[in-house]
């Protein structure tokens, strides 16, 4: 009968000849033996070899068998690890690994394998105090390891991230995930001039990753900057078309600016619904009758001068304070301005949770024990689905700051209205659509604006002009919009278009582009940088407001209304086509609004050449604006109230129905 040795050798000569099936028996027949000691180095060559050769169940068989020789070896217990691993035995790899290291602290190999056991499952907060340990250990560590801890710095918000992506691009210069990673760093962060080159490098080196192709097209809307505009666009839509979904996460919030079907915005939505359920069970409703207010979180990445704030800060004014217990978690760093400062004026508690990681601002809010929590961001910039993610409350529901679906499972509920949202799209929410009546858009009624002070002049606008204005930030204005509002100002004599600032590229390339359409360069104006109030009065300059298509002007459409200027808009089929829609009808404009480019035009041109019918709309907007239901925030907290107090009695008759069953 063969020895061990004998077995041992056979088994190795078998798999350096491909004989797999030999191997397997000479192995078993072998661990079958009674080993000791003298064995060790032929069974961990023997359990490399197997794991070279791709079998890694054998493997785990012979360092486990090594490891009752050699109890707590570091080297055998690693290996160990990394073949559980590969079987899909991770809690038991992560085992080995603590093992080790709770032995010898600054052991890289252990280190690194459980660094990155951690964060393939996307447990970047765990993960990272292990890179942070890895890279004091190995400075000289290659560039996935520093590229893996920008991912888990980024996650954990910390602002060594963008230094971690660095040195891993240095390290690999042509690393097409590096290159992106960085570049959506830098885009995030609005450094659109250094993040675009690097997006831009990292698709001509992968031209297949969508989310790197969309968001290269939104930089370059960014710059008004339309080379090859729709072929890219409608690569990525009909990516999204594809039967099953794209297998790619495609960044939604740029999605809705390019494409207008509910459908595909869906698909991009779930594409992108990172990261999945933790698996942290959801906080439990609270009675519905019991004593005491019912508590309401509003979590946002921006509480400061921002769209969202200006539009919803009455509403938190003016919630009932014997009903409702109001805190704000500001998930990201704030300005502390003018707007801040009525914002944490406008509930009970605000509280600052920007450095903190996503375990530890989860618990904060479950302390709270808040009934309802609303994200006001969604997947705008500084997203924190990983918050909602782990269900830090029994009711979720995404309000105002995202025009959409969010396409996750843990948002229960999207506060709209039937004309924003008709009950025909109710298939591609996730979400259930909630109706507040009117328009779903709450707005600050108080906000001022500015004594009519400043003149036309002021703005380098022509006295006697007839002024179209367009305040949209530049990634909403395509090419089929601009090329409308250039015909606008062919067929009206002695009129020019208003822009909002922008970079120097994107005036210059409008500019660029007017003159392509036979638009003299200089007809188009704009305008600066102002404080709001001044901002809100030069509206009243204007004579009408030109809306975009398919992600409408929302707040500056509102900002428009309120001033006293008429708004011509184009309504699609998406939420965020059709907002500007329902603020024209809850004004009471209905008939400023169009159902096609055709149409726009021939609105706008309409009133440009029936000075007399577009006064008549302004003074109508200036005299009885403020009481339609649009600006009538008393009317609106009375049904924002009832809505919040159906979706919490729905969900206690949902959680009762659950344990009844």
């Amino acid at each position: 009968m063969a020895s061990a040795d004998t077995l041992l050798k056979e088994a190795r000569r078998a798999l350096g000849a491909g004989r797999a099936t030999a191997a397997a028996a000479f192995v078993a027949q072998a661990l079958a033996k009674k080993l000791d000691t003298s064995h060790g180095e032929a069974l961990f060559e023997l359990g490399n070899l197997l794991a070279e050769r791709d079998d890694p169940a054998a493997a785990v068989a012979v360092f486990e068998r090594a490891l009752q020789l050699f109890p707590g070896h570091p080297g055998l217990t690693i290996n160990l690890g990394a073949q559980l691993d590969r079987i899909g035995a991770a809690a038991r790899a992560e085992r080995c690994y603590r093992d080790v290291l709770e032995r010898r602290p600054t052991e890289i190999a252990a280190l690194a394998n459980l660094a990155h056991l951690l964060f393939s499952q996307e447990q970047f907060a765990d993960a990272l105090g292990f890179y942070d340990r890895l890279v004091a250990a190995a400075p000289d560590a290659p560039a996935d390891v520093w590229n893996n801890r920008g991912v888990c710095q980024k996650y954990a918000r910390d602002r060594g991230t963008e230094a971690s992506f660095r040195r891993a691009l240095a390290l690999a210069p042509d690393s097409p995930q590096i290159l992106a990673n960085l570049g959506f760093l830098l885009a995030e962060q609005r450094n659109y001039a250094d993040a675009r080159p690097l997006l831009e490098r990292a698709r001509s080196l992968d031209p297949s990753r969508l989310q790197v192709a969309a968001q290269c097209l939104d930089l370059q809307l960014q710059f008004a900057d339309w080379r090859e505009f729709e072929r890219n666009r409608d690569g990525i839509v009909a990516a999204m078309a594809l039967p099953g979904g794209p297998g790619q996460a495609v960044p939604p919030f740029a999605f809705l600016s390019i494409c207008d079907d509910p459908a595909l915005q869906l698909a991009a939505a779930k594409s992108f619904a990172w990261p999945r359920p933790t698996g942290h069970s959801p906080s439990s409703a609270t009675d519905a009758s019991a004593p005491g207010r019912l508590r309401l979180g509003f979590a946002a990445s921006a509480f400061h001068d921002h769209p969202v704030p200006r539009l919803m800060v009455e509403l938190l004014e003016r919630l009932d304070r014997n009903r409702f217990e109001t805190i704000a978690y500001e998930l990201d760093s704030s300005t502390h301005d003018a707007m801040h400062a009525r914002i944490v004026g406008a509930v009970d508690r605000f509280t600052a949770l920007g450095r903190m990681s996503t375990p530890d601002v989860v618990a904060r809010i479950r302390a709270d024990r808040i009934a309802i929590l609303f994200d006001l961001t969604g997947q705008t910039e500084y997203a924190r689905q990983d918050v909602f993610a782990a269900r830090p409350a029994p009711v979720q529901v995404n309000y105002l700051g995202y025009a959409g679906t969010l396409g996750a499972a843990f948002y229960d509920y999207v506060i709209s209205d039937t004309t924003t949202t008709p009950p025909s799209v109710q298939p591609h929410f996730v979400e259930k659509l909630v109706d507040i009546g009117a328009c779903y858009f709450p707005t600050d009624s108080r906000r001022a604006i500015a004594a009519p002070t400043s003149t036309r002049a002021d703005y380098g606008l022509p006295a006697r002009a007839f002024v179209f204005v367009a305040q949209a930030a530049p990634y909403k204005i395509l090419p089929e919009m601009f090329k409308l509002w250039m015909r606008l100002l062919g067929d009206v004599d002695d009129s020019v278009l208003w822009l909002r600032p922008m970079r120097e590229e994107a005036e210059a390339n409008l500019r660029a582009e007017a003159t392509r359409q036979d638009i003299a360069p200089q007809r188009l104006v704009f305008a600066p940088r102002e404080p709001v109030a001044q901002y809100l009065a030069r509206f009243r300059l204007a004579d009408l407001y030109l809306d975009t298509y398919p992600f409408g002007s929302h707040t500056t459409v509102n900002d428009a209304l309120f001033a006293g200027l008429p708004v011509v808009t184009l309504a699609g089929r998406s939420m965020a086509s059709r907002a500007s829609l329902s603020q024209l009808r809850a004004v009471g404009l209905p008939e400023l609004v169009a159902n096609s480019h055709d149409e726009y035009a021939a609105i706008a041109l309409g009133l440009a050449r029936d000075r007399a019918r577009l006064g008549a709309l302004a003074t109508r907007l200036r005299e009885d604006g403020h009481t339609s239901p649009l600006f009538d925030m008393h009317e609106y907290v009375r049904r924002f109230e009832a809505v919040i107090m159906r979706m919490h009695r729905d969900s206690n008759v949902t959680a009762s129905d659950q344990v009844a069953r």
